[in-house]
């Protein structure tokens, strides 16, 4: 047992450790992603090489440009003035780099000046590049959501910038953040800028990365400890997406200290999943009752938690047949056909169920990367499926990281 002053001290150290709502934005923070880490620092050693950073929503990949600065000052490189953008919707190429160049100076005459104050009204390239060239020292610009105003033009402007930025080996470093689609289209705009373009993928992280968050984060609450089949859980839950471990990890270790304990074990994760799901993860909530809503008899919600638990590619699309196996043992039926739930998973990607997923040719994915593990979650709390209905390979394994169901006799068998 712990006191009530530990107690709250613990608090605070765990709302600070664990962070699901936002990025990281400390070295000391950050888990995982060492190659990609290494390709961001190398890009900005390079001269004349920008960077792109794409992958699913909720990968991390704001958190990996938070954290570029403090890499490099840990690497001894001090004199980068910085500049961070989150683009809005509808913004246009003349307010982004005004809000970009209102973060950075130089000096004229003795005085330091903002460069929002020498950019031109309506500027083009070449007017970006002639204000960078007026700096005293590098610089590295993040923009970030740049899928946010993909469309209107802004793909061609800042393909043009990129290239006369490095066609003239300007002291600066674009590093461009968004979903993949936006930043395919960016390269496209300017197919000469492949060569001065970086492309960095941000895959969803390995479980080994997972628990490498949670290490660290019970490293900054003094006196807390977990025990290891529930951190080897949190990362099986989580999905590869570290949001969702940092929530996991939060609830589960707020309710030890809320009890004077400082040792979390599994009942402390069974309340933090049922406390995810019907407390913090409210929006998701929504469309997920709007997805799994049928009349009496049409089972979607265990479609759904099939389609969750389905094996999945790096971009985490699935196939109908990898929905077969664990529908089959959620429903305990000994053989499952594609057409018994083709209509399900039609439904999911119409406009009447959200949509929750989507299709590509023959194969299907969560639009939203998070409704992925809170299907799961929503299992779990709701008596879908129970804890040893889960496997899950260890860390430092070769077997595949998705979760996937084992004996079929332990469950309710939900008719379909």
């Amino acid at each position: 047992m712990i006191s009530e002053d530990d107690s709250y001290r613990l608090i605070a150290e765990i709302n600070t450790a664990f962070t699901p709502a936002a990025p990281i934005n400390s070295k000391d923070l950050f888990a995982g992603r060492r190659r990609e880490v290494e390709k961001v620092i190398g890009t900005v050693l390079q001269p004349g090489q920008h960077a792109v950073i794409y992958g699913e929503r909720g990968v991390g990949k704001t958190s990996l440009a938070n954290t570029l600065f403090d890499f490099l000052v840990f690497m001894g490189k001090h004199n980068y003035q910085r500049a961070r953008l989150n683009c809005a919707h509808g913004m246009t190429f003349e307010q982004i780099w005004r809000g970009i160049f209102r973060q950075l100076t130089t000096t004229i005459d003795g005085e330091e000046v903002e460069l929002d104050n020498t950019l031109c009204g309506d500027p083009h390239s070449e007017h970006v590049r002639e204000v960078f060239q007026a700096m005293d020292n590098p610089s590295i610009v993040i923009i970030d959501e740049f899928d946010r105003v993909a469309g209107n033009g802004v793909e061609t402007a800042l393909a043009d910038t990129i290239k006369t930025l490095a066609d003239n080996s300007i002291e600066t470093t674009l590093i461009v953040v968004g979903l993949a689609d936006s930043l395919n289209q960016l390269i496209k705009e300017h197919r000469s800028i492949q060569r001065a373009i970086r492309e960095i993928r941000m895959p969803r992280m390995s479980k080994a990365e997972l628990v490498e968050i949670i290490d660290k984060g019970m490293a900054q609450c003094k006196g807390l400890s977990i025990a290891p089949d529930v951190k080897d859980r949190i990362a099986d839950y989580s999905q590869g997406l570290p949001s969702i471990t940092h929530l996991l990890a939060r609830e589960a270790a707020l309710q030890v200290a809320r009890s004077l304990r400082s040792y979390i074990i599994m009942p402390d994760l069974d309340y933090a999943v049922k406390e995810s799901v019907d407390g913090q993860l409210e929006a998701v909530l929504e469309a997920y009752r709007l997805a799994v809503s049928a009349p009496r008899g049409i089972h979607f919600k265990p479609v759904l938690l099939a389609c969750a638990l389905a094996p999945k590619d790096d971009h985490g699309f699935f196939y109908a047949n990898s929905v077969t196996e664990p529908l089959r043992l959620i429903t305990r039926k000994p053989t499952f056909n594609i057409p018994a739930f083709a209509f399900h998973l039609k439904g999911f990607c119409g406009a009447a169920r959200g949509p929750i997923l989507e299709k590509r040719g023959k194969q299907y994915r969560f639009i939203q990367p998070i409704m992925e593990p809170y299907v799961i979650l929503r299992g779990l709390a709701d008596g879908l499926i129970a804890e040893p209905q889960l496997s899950h390979p260890p860390v430092g394994s070769n077997e595949p990281e998705q979760l996937s169901l084992l004996s079929p006799s332990a469950f309710p068998g939900i008719e379909l």
